[in-house]
């Protein structure tokens, strides 16, 4: 069974069978040719995740790096075969998880980095669109060599627990892309991770006053005053991005009335928030791209305006010949 949803402004197709929508419109005309090109598209998406993992411990004397020979293995086996959540349906997430083990802390303890993200295809192209990046520079893990990671929901765990949060985070941001507000059970779930996190009294999981904060981050996605970011999102994936195949000038109008949306709601929230920050750490590159062939270089200006820590790369692309 297939619908059609309705609202102001945005013209919606989705699959009832699943639950997810698949593309935007503004016309009952764009309606139909999406239904006739996207029949073979399918929506679904696995809430399980195909992570890559790498991990570099450079940094540590020699003796800690044949304690940390199998630690990659054991963390990809851990991302990969868990199943995170009750759905089973067609493709993975595909995700990145970087880990930069710095030194030795303790008896098989070390601090980290890691970087943490995710894409997700965009319909009738070969390409991806970035959908997460992260970069975490405060991690204290205690990993002990043929001793396997379990998971634990009820129990924190300074290894498996920073791991369970990013994947409920990248598996909320999947899903934000393909519904409106459909993410919402995985960052609550991050956010009981982070619940814990915080009364372990581990410094790294208490608020910050400045830069990245898990817990901050965590409480903004779940702050009704971010949800209109996270509606844009939505927005700006399927009625913009997945769209550049079928009509570039709506997808370029969609995109652009979603920028729209997340600079209105920057002006009244806390403008040290994390959630817009990264939102446009992911995709300030995206976007200076998706617009070179627009037909108003002044596109580059808006851009800038709305997100104005990246000005350089926007300024380069709108000095850059116009693409035919």
């Amino acid at each position: 069974m297939q619908m059609v949803y309705i609202e102001p402004g945005f013209v919606s197709y989705s699959s009832a069978r699943n639950g997810r929508f698949t593309m935007l419109g503004r016309s009952a005309r764009f309606v139909l040719v999406l239904i006739a090109g996207l029949t073979a598209f399918s929506p679904a998406r696995s809430q399980e995740v195909d992570a890559t993992v790498m991990v570099n411990y450079e940094a540590v004397p020699t003796t800690n790096k044949d304690l940390l020979r199998d630690f990659e293995a054991d963390v990809k086996n851990y991302l990969n075969n868990y199943q995170w959540g009750s759905d089973k349906l067609d493709e993975k997430i595909r995700c990145t998880f970087n880990i930069f083990v710095q030194g030795v802390v303790g008896d098989d303890r070390y601090s980290a980095q890691i970087f943490v993200g995710s894409q997700r295809k965009l319909y009738g192209s070969d390409k991806s669109s970035a959908v997460l990046r992260l970069f975490d520079d405060s991690w204290e893990f205690t990993y002990v060599k043929n001793r396997p990671i379990n998971h634990n929901s009820y129990s924190f765990n300074d290894l498996s627990s920073l791991l369970d949060f990013y994947v409920y985070v990248i598996i909320g941001y999947d899903y934000d892309t393909f519904e409106k507000l459909s993410g919402s059970p995985f960052f609550q779930r991050a956010s009981d991770v982070a619940s814990l996190g915080r009364s372990s009294g581990l410094k790294a999981w208490q608020p910050g006053k400045s830069g990245y904060s898990k817990s901050q981050f965590i409480d903004e996605l779940n702050d009704g005053k971010f949800s209109p970011v996270r509606t844009a999102s939505y927005y700006y994936h399927f009625a913009g991005m997945d769209s550049l195949a079928i009509s570039k000038p709506r997808a370029w109008d969609h995109i652009l009335k979603a920028l729209d949306v997340i600079a209105k709601t920057r002006t009244v929230v806390d403008p040290r928030n994390v959630v817009i920050k990264s939102w446009f750490d992911t995709k300030y590159m995206e976007l200076a791209e998706t617009f070179v062939e627009y037909p108003d270089r002044n596109v580059y200006i808006k851009l800038s305006n709305i997100d104005p820590s990246h000005t350089k790369t926007y300024e380069e692309y709108r000095a850059k010949p116009q693409s035919n």
